[in-house]
């Protein structure tokens, strides 16, 4: 019986270690789609390159597109009777800023079965452009820290599926605060 339990732990044991996922020096290609989670729902989409620094680390770079939805006043003439001065009225229009920016994070695995699912966190910075038009077209350059965290679960040895959560600050956005989900799939890229 004791051979028998020694034989099953060495044959676990072994699958456990071909099973890493997270190799030095191996490459990902990902990309994700999400909306902002506190206010109205605005779609978010991204695609990253990482590279593995080793087992637990790896670094992140990525192209995102992401709509924020904020209100803006305008003053408009209200019609009066002829002879009488128009009154200018205030009034509150809902708009979409556009943003399109680049991000780069620093990811450690915080834990992990070192088989199939891997919970990270990151930390990182973002610089872009926003397009808004709240009346005539305006960009504004964006820039500010992320911090977040994502789970990845390998459904296949080179696939995984993530699935992430984010905080964004820019000082210089409509928005300063954005907290973001993101679902995606991750292609580890080695032969």
């Amino acid at each position: 019986m004791k051979i028998v339990i020694l034989i099953l732990l060495l044959f676990t044991g072994g699958s456990v270690i071909k099973a890493q996922r997270h190799y030095k020096r191996i490459s990902a290609l990902e990309g994700s789609y999400g909306t902002n989670i506190f206010g109205k729902a605005d779609n978010m989409a991204n695609i990253s390159f990482s590279k593995y620094i080793d087992r637990t680390s790896y670094w992140k770079a990525g192209l995102n597109y992401f709509e924020k939805s904020f209100d803006y006043s305008v003053n408009t003439e209200a019609t009066q009777p002829l002879g009488i001065m128009p009154v200018m009225q205030n009034q509150q229009r809902e708009e979409t800023a556009r943003n399109w920016f680049v991000n780069g994070s620093y990811n450690r695995t915080i834990a992990s079965n070192l088989k199939s699912i891997y919970w990270n966190i990151g930390i990182g910075c973002f610089l872009g452009t926003e397009y808004t038009r709240h009346p005539s077209k305006e960009y504004q350059f964006i820039v500010g820290p992320e911090i977040g965290t994502e789970i990845e679960l390998f459904i296949l040895p080179k696939l995984a599926f993530t699935v992430g959560i984010k905080e964004m600050w820019s000082p210089l956005s409509v928005k300063n605060w954005n907290t973001v989900w993101n679902a995606g799939l991750k292609i580890l890229l080695y032969k």
